[in-house]
């Protein structure tokens, strides 16, 4: 199979999936149990499931089984695409093959179970501005690239699999967001305070890695001190933003969400980082492999230049078009 094959593939097939007899018998047990054991695959995964993550999944599949609705996930996408690589503002083969991974994860649910699965992309943009200092312009370029992305997969998709993008500017009004941001930092400031050295560090390592300087404002003529207060407020944010906003708890994190990330915790399903898959939003490469065919990271590198970088964004497109 060659690299177009390969793409062609993951495009066209990504949400369909053929029962083994071992599919067939653990589904004459029960179909809960049968899309617990799914969600739950080592094939997905390299993270260990925290009992409470488990118990919270069960309690989500159950309460939809019940109403006999479909199953709905939420893959915690994130902010916007990092600023730094030569691709922003626009998505690529990180959101592709991302998208074509997680669905490949899913597609069983689909299969037996008629109501099918909702599978939602919750984003940060709002965020973004004040968290990366970045534009809204340049938000909703990524925003608008990556619904056209999903929208390539959606032709091809069962009918029971439904895409879609949830963004912090849905669930609240800008002026509403801004208050709520402001309110929930005073709550981050009292969560941090109880951290370990380490997760702060971690906090503020991201934060400095994702804030543009030279953004939405000129923050490069700062003093250290300042730059350093910047960090600090950006991690702060970042806690607000992904635990003390009350509507974004109450739809995002409801209990009858099955909730995905690229690591685990109690209440998240660490998926994408395994021995032989790797899927990363906020990365340009992406490693993978089938029995057959590994294409290299180098296939998919992206060049420095933006004539270059142009080139590739085309061809990447044409790909899907």
């Amino acid at each position: 199979m060659d690299v177009q094959g390969y793409l062609d593939n993951q495009l066209k097939n990504a949400g369909n999936y053929q029962l083994t007899s071992d599919d067939q018998k653990l589904l004459n047990q029960d179909v809960s149990k049968f899309a617990m054991a799914k969600l739950m695959s080592k094939k997905f995964r390299k993270w260990k499931l925290d009992p409470g993550c488990i118990e919270r999944t069960q309690k989500a599949i159950d309460i939809k089984i019940e109403k006999n609705e479909p199953i709905k996930v939420i893959f915690f996408q994130g902010g916007y695409k990092l600023w730094r690589f030569p691709t922003s503002p626009e998505s690529d083969w990180a959101e592709f093959f991302n998208l074509a991974y997680v669905l490949n994860y899913i597609a069983p649910l689909a299969t037996v179970y008629k109501p099918g699965v909702e599978l939602t992309y919750y984003c940060h943009t709002l965020l973004m501005e004040t968290h990366d200092n970045l534009t809204t312009e340049e938000i909703k370029i990524y925003m608008d690239s990556f619904a056209h992305l999903q929208a390539k997969f959606q032709e091809h998709l069962p009918k029971n699999i439904k895409l879609s993008i949830l963004r912090d500017a849905d669930i609240y009004t800008r002026d509403e967001y801004f208050k709520a941001l402001e309110e929930g930092k005073v709550k981050a400031e009292q969560d941090i305070e109880a951290w370990p050295d380490a997760k702060v560090k971690d906090f503020e390592r991201m934060a400095t890695l994702n804030i543009k300087w030279n953004g939405k404002e000129d923050w490069t003529k700062l003093s250290e001190e300042d730059k350093q207060e910047k960090i600090h407020l950006a991690a702060l944010y970042e806690q607000a933003a992904t635990s003390n906003l009350p509507k974004v708890m109450d739809l995002v994190k409801s209990p009858d969400t099955v909730l995905l990330f690229t690591k685990a915790s109690p209440i998240f399903i660490g998926i994408g980082s395994t021995y032989t898959s790797m899927a990363s939003i906020g990365s340009v490469q992406a490693c993978y492999r089938t029995t057959r065919t590994r294409i290299s990271h180098a296939s998919l590198r992206h060049h420095n230049t933006k004539k270059q970088n142009h080139t590739n964004m085309t061809h990447c497109q044409s790909r899907l078009d």
